[in-house]
């Protein structure tokens, strides 16, 4: 009889371990898939990114400025922490409409101080600063692609894990030419958002 037990109970040890064990391999294989789908994600934006800059210039016909960002209505960029790059399309055209070499346009980031909860109140000007991949305060950016009188560039931005949730105003401007004042401006707005499950 006590033979009996000890089988039964044999039995149920490994039934546990076999449940436990597909259990593990499910959690993992649910792991790996989600990973993969994000990793994917994050590639399609860039590709995205790619995409938008490329059509970016074209829209120069409709517009009046000769410098344009295109974030929706609001001209926004929200970014979560833990953001390792976003990117932001800049497309640009010569002023004059004639045809450019990469020295011809170049373009400069600054940081506004205008608003009462901006990012450099709420971080501090250096820990702001420190969220661009881009150069500040320089009027020397190049622009990544030259078509024609148009040219395109990315500005890359990194939020790091743990960074406070605020909202900055981002001037950019062009200048043609070598020209030491800007020939034309345009802005963004970085809003750093709360961080999510996803």
């Amino acid at each position: 009889m006590m033979q009996k037990n000890r089988d039964g109970a044999l039995e149920l040890s490994i039934g546990t371990i076999v449940v436990i064990v597909i259990g593990m391999s499910m959690l993992v294989l649910g792991l790996v898939l989600v990973r993969t789908i994000f990793k994917g994600s994050t590639e399609s934006v860039d590709v995205l990114n790619e995409g938008v800059l490329n059509e970016i210039t074209t829209l120069f016909d409709d517009t009046q400025g000769n410098i344009l960002i295109k974030l929706g209505s609001t001209n926004t960029a929200r970014v979560k922490p833990g953001t390792e790059s976003f990117k932001i399309a800049v497309g640009a055209q010569h002023p004059g409409g004639e045809q450019i070499t990469r020295d011809t346009l170049n373009y400069g980031i600054e940081l506004s101080q205008e608003g009462g909860d901006n990012c450099i109140k709420v971080l501090g000007q250096r820990k702001t600063e420190d969220l661009f991949r881009t150069p500040l305060n320089t009027k020397t950016n190049e622009f990544g692609k030259v078509q024609g009188s148009t040219a395109g560039a990315l500005i890359e931005i990194s939020v790091p894990e743990g960074t406070a949730v605020c909202t900055q105003k981002v001037n950019v401007d062009l200048y043609a030419d070598g020209a030491a004042t800007s020939n034309d401006g345009d802005f963004f707005i970085l809003e750093i958002v709360k961080k999510g499950i996803f």
